[in-house]
């Protein structure tokens, strides 16, 4: 029973493994047999070791090294995408690379190297080259090779190498090959105002041989007039009265590099301006109402009064625009080489009133010492008597000596004013209708001795007036009933002193030969120039003297400023100082000159140094200055050492 309770037991359950392999049946002789042919006939050690190597290799058919364990770390995502983005860079970098080298290195500037040349110093009309240099620096050809131009607007072309293609700005120029270089000149004048830009732009397109874009070089080149060569000064009046006739005063002349054979005086179109008629000789030309063609130019100064008057009052001051022009021959446009405006105030009176200083109705400079001879000119525009005028002058300014008034009608001085009524001119008590009068004065500039006591160095002057004897209506400060306004700008207290000596200040002898000078015999002196300067800043200064004909030039120059040369031709010394600052208060100079007298001249005085002219620019008034000495003679008027009567022997 035992036995068969243990088997149902078991039914009920999965048997074991071991209980299994107990359970199996023993392996038969036949079995066992088979199974000891096998192990005899099993793998050799050759199969054995390769199965072995293929297990301890790597993909590489690299042998691993069992003993030594490599654990590797799982990539985290930013590490991943570190490696993404550095991938992405390296990528866009080589993309560039191509891009620069097929593609953009034919427009890189460093590629095509293009350059624009022109001398320096130019003169208005002169005729010079631009020199258009282009170069390829490439080691690949260049084709359709093109250049355009702009011009500045007051360019003249002339003619260029090579010629144009198309008007003459274009040029279609040959292939470059590489590292090779081309060039084009371009010849023409420029005629603008010294000063102003005048910009050259240069655009040069082509194609490089191994692609098929386009690319462009630009290049541009400013020119800076530096003269017109024509020396112009005008002056117009700061004040005019309606209807009354005034000029617009032109001093010219040429410099000595000049290429402008004629100009154009050109005034700008105002609503309320008129040009009388007037005979400006033959070498002016009306070629329209405010248009004047100026001729027959010289390095002589040369000076022009064009006429022009407002006809009605529309503002209180008008602009008067003036422009200096050239008109090259076949051209049908002027170009403008120089420009000036004169504000100009317009006043409108029924009696007209007019100031004049030396002769013009424009401001002016003075010297110290110089006489100021004033006149007021008057005349009744209105259609109705006017009695009892009176007239006063102002005078505004402190350069005046009123110690030394000339006044023949006596008027009476009060201040800086002078008044005169029908008591000191009976023409005053009833001017009729266009009836006129003319009041005289004059009265100097004091003395350089005196500048210490001046404090402003103008003098404005005007006139006013005032009807049925109510003086009390005149005052220096209204402006009811005034004339025209000038302004006296009293010049620098620039001074030269000239001296020819056959001794110097030392007791020295700088002269040669007898003394007085002797017939037949060369006698030889020095000349000294000393100029002392202190109120203003002076500009184109210089020195001229021309020598008598028996006066030889002997050399031995030296300045301490400028420069001194001797004209062969007209035997004349000059002394080019241009700008003298305030710093540089004196200046020196000093050249021989030598005698040689002919018997003709024996007991004779004879003049050594004639006529010796100063003249330049007060850089403060802007207005001219000149000064011009007595002859130097064989006397030596200077030279108290040599203390001789200079009669020839």
């Amino acid at each position: 029973m035992s036995k068969n309770k243990t088997n149902n037991n078991n039914a009920k359950r999965e048997p074991s493994q071991v209980g299994q392999f107990v359970a199996r049946d023993l392996p038969t002789d036949n079995q066992v047999k088979r199974f000891d042919r096998y192990l005899n006939n099993g793998l050799d050690e050759g199969t054995i070791d390769s199965s072995l190597s293929e297990i301890y290799q790597d993909d590489g058919g690299r042998r691993i090294n069992v003993k030594k364990v490599d654990i590797k770390n799982k990539k985290g995502f930013f590490v991943r995408l570190a490696i993404i983005l550095v991938y992405v860079l390296i990528i866009a970098a080589i993309a560039a690379s191509a891009y620069y080298w097929f593609i953009s290195r034919g427009a890189d500037s460093t590629a095509v190297d293009l350059q624009i040349s022109a001398p320096e110093k130019l003169i208005a009309n002169q005729e010079f080259e631009y020199v258009i240099d282009y170069h390829n620096k490439d080691k690949v050809a260049l084709n359709n090779l093109d250049l355009a131009v702009v011009y500045p607007d007051n360019f003249i072309f002339t003619s260029s190498f090579p010629s144009p293609t198309t008007d003459n700005n274009k040029w279609s120029l040959e292939d470059l090959r590489q590292f090779s270089s081309g060039q084009v000149k371009i010849k023409g004048r420029l005629i603008a105002t010294t000063g102003s830009s005048n910009i050259l732009f240069t655009d040069l397109t082509y194609k490089p041989a191994n692609i098929s874009s386009e690319f462009k070089k630009s290049s541009s080149l400013d020119i800076i007039l530096a003269g017109s060569g024509i020396e112009i000064s005008a002056v117009a009046p700061t004040s005019l009265l309606v209807g009354q006739d005034s000029n617009l005063d032109i001093k010219f002349k040429t410099a000595d590099n000049n290429f402008l054979d004629n100009f154009i005086v050109r005034f700008s179109a105002l609503d309320n301006i008129n040009f009388p008629e007037a005979d400006y000789g033959a070498d002016v030309k009306v070629v329209s109402p405010g248009v004047f063609a100026i001729s027959n130019l010289s390095t002589a100064e040369k000076e022009l009064q064009l006429k022009f008057k407002f006809t009605d009052k529309i503002n209180d001051s008008e602009q008067l625009k003036v422009s200096f022009e050239y008109q090259p021959v076949n051209s049908e446009k002027a170009y403008a080489f120089e420009e000036k405006t004169f504000p100009i105030e317009v006043v409108k009176n029924s009696l007209n009133l007019t100031v004049v200083a030396n002769g013009k109705s424009s401001d002016q400079g003075a010297d110290f010492g110089q006489t100021i001879n004033y006149s007021i000119s008057y005349v009744n525009k209105g259609d109705k008597v006017m009695n009892d005028v009176i007239i006063m002058a102002v005078l505004d300014g402190e350069a005046l000596d009123w110690r030394n008034l000339v006044d023949k009608n006596n008027g009476s001085v009060t201040g800086r004013t002078i008044t005169w009524t029908k008591d000191q001119i009976p023409e005053l008590k009833s001017l009729v209708k266009d009836q006129k009068g003319t009041i005289d004065f004059s009265i100097p500039i004091r003395d350089v001795s005196e500048a210490s006591l001046i404090r402003t160095f103008d003098v404005k002057s005007y006139a006013q007036f005032a009807v049925g004897g109510k003086a009390e209506e005149l005052s220096p400060t209204s402006e009811v009933n005034r004339s025209n306004q000038l302004t006296i700008k009293l010049n620098s207290d620039i001074k030269i002193d000239e001296a020819v000596r056959y001794f110097d200040q030392d007791n020295i002898a700088v002269g040669t030969g007898p003394l007085p000078p002797s017939t037949g015999q060369t006698s030889t002196f020095k000349v000294y120039w000393n100029i002392k300067n202190s109120l203003h800043e002076l500009g184109d200064l210089k020195v001229v003297t021309k020598l008598p004909d028996y006066v030889s030039w002997d050399g031995k120059e030296q300045t301490d400023v400028g420069m001194i040369s001797y004209n062969k031709e007209t035997n004349e010394v000059s002394w080019f100082i241009g700008r003298l600052p305030l710093s540089a208060s004196a200046a020196q100079s000093q050249f021989s000159i030598a005698i040689k007298p002919r018997s003709t001249d024996r007991n004779k005085l004879l003049i050594l140094v004639s006529g010796t002219n100063l003249s330049g620019t007060d850089n403060s008034t802007s207005f001219p200055i000149s000064q011009t000495l007595k002859a130097q003679t064989t006397r030596l008027e200077k030279d108290d050492i040599a203390n001789t009567d200079g009669i020839v022997q």
